[in-house]
């Protein structure tokens, strides 16, 4: 049995969640509904709300109205043999910028990463017009049929050995994908190898896919990599990464992760 967050906190976490009407200047066809209603709704039909986060914004004017992203868990939910849950990662914002975004996505109880299905998985769109609770709740059920195939592709991938070429391979597109358009000293300074550190003892001396990219997805998620690396005056630097805590990023660079695992399995003929 899990622990859903509370409405309190969640009004905490994220309070546009909770905004009552639209930015200004929403077109006429921007029917405001508030994200809480959707939350109401989900969990009316079982899915309990279990992690939140809303986009930082230095104007205050624009934090009500600011993207948001929660993960729900079904209540039945129970974990597989390997610690996975199925989960509904929801994305919206008040701005009239953002439709309902709905996506499949695991959490590991391992790790407490949150994963986020890849391109190959189908993701629900719902406009901010007619009944959007309601559009909101069926895409949420046909989401979560993708989200029973995403354990059974993890599954697979915890079938699938990568010999050190492999991983190395591997880690050099997460280097790629994290660093992405940045030419900062971050970038030289942290080592592509350096995504293959396992952060708990359960991990190490493991080499299938699956343990492999989570190893990678959290050292790139959730950041803490260190590095040093000569600026352009030949100075030596120390850089360290960041937590990703923007939303976009956050769900960019998770769904090309799990694209980039499931494009190793196809290589290895699985």
């Amino acid at each position: 049995m899990f622990r859903p967050i509370t409405l309190e906190s969640l009004r905490r976490i994220s309070p546009s969640i909770f905004t009552a009407e639209g930015a200004a200047g929403t077109s006429d066809k921007y029917q405001h509904i508030s994200t809480i209603e959707v939350v109401n709704g989900l969990m009316s039909e079982g899915f309990m709300p279990v992690k939140a986060m809303q986009n930082r914004t230095r104007k205050a004017d624009k934090a009500l109205f600011t993207k948001h992203m929660l993960r729900f868990r079904h209540i039945s939910s129970i974990p597989t043999v390997g610690g996975l849950f199925p989960e509904l990662v929801l994305v919206n914002s008040h701005d009239g910028l953002s439709s309902y975004r709905l996506m499949a996505g695991l959490y590991r109880l391992i790790c407490s990463n949150g994963l986020v299905a890849g391109d190959t998985f189908k993701e629900v769109r719902v406009r901010h017009q007619g009944d959007v609770v309601g559009n909101v709740i069926q895409g949420t059920y046909e989401v979560m049929k993708e989200a029973t195939q995403l354990l059974e592709h993890a599954e697979q991938m915890g079938r699938v050995e990568l010999s050190q070429p492999e991983k190395e391979i591997f880690a050099d597109v997460v280097h790629q994908l994290r660093f992405d358009g940045d030419d900062t000293l971050t970038k030289e300074a942290i080592k592509p190898e350096q995504f293959l550190r396992p952060r708990r003892y359960q991990e190490k001396g493991k080499d299938d896919l699956f343990t492999v990219f989570n190893i990678a997805q959290e050292n790139a998620i959730k950041g803490g990599l260190r590095g040093w690396a000569r600026d352009e005056k030949g100075r030596v630097k120390r850089a360290s990464t960041r937590e990703i805590k923007s939303i976009d990023q956050n769900n960019a660079l998770n769904r090309a992760l799990w694209t980039l695992a499931e494009r190793m399995i196809q290589l290895k003929g699985v």
